[in-house]
């Protein structure tokens, strides 16, 4: 048996997170956790757009809330996409209707323009996140200037 000693973590000598020496600082973790809780916040301030669209000042509340979270949060995969998806749950619950016939969502040009602020909350958090997620940098010799020549070339 390997007597190795397993390496043990000291917040007061050590300040950064060691993810070997607690799994809540791994990155995966962290992120994964950060995607719960916005798909959970999404899914509030949907709730709360279907609550108040029918007045004029509670369909402008939840424009103007849904949509400052864009520039808010970081372009990532774990940030943008599960808000947005949140945010349609609630939508496409008042949407199927109920058992009586009716709707949550008023045939109005509030409930129509919810329905298209749902759309464009999606299409601009798939497009921030494509847009301004960063790119891999490509693995350059040292030494080589970008646009060089090729081997061979002279």
């Amino acid at each position: 048996m390997s007597t190795a000693a397993r390496p043990t973590c000291s917040r007061a000598c050590d300040p950064a997170c060691d993810p070997a020496c607690d799994p809540a600082c791994d990155p995966a973790v962290i992120r994964a956790a950060a995607a719960l809780a916005l798909l959970v916040l999404g899914a509030l301030v949907g709730l709360a757009a279907v609550a108040l669209h029918a007045s004029w000042w509670g369909f402008v509340l939840a424009a103007v809330g849904s949509l400052a979270v864009l520039p808010a949060l970081p372009p990532r995969w774990w940030t943008l996409p599960p808000y947005a998806v949140g945010w349609w749950v609630p939508l496409l619950v008042a949407w199927a209707g109920r058992r009586e016939g009716d709707y949550a969502l008023e045939s109005s040009r509030y409930g129509y323009g919810l329905v298209v602020l749902a759309a464009v909350l999606v299409v601009a958090a798939a497009f921030l996140t494509a847009l301004r997620a960063p790119r891999r940098q490509r693995y350059r010799k040292p030494g080589r200037a970008p646009g060089s020549a090729r081997r061979g070339a002279r």
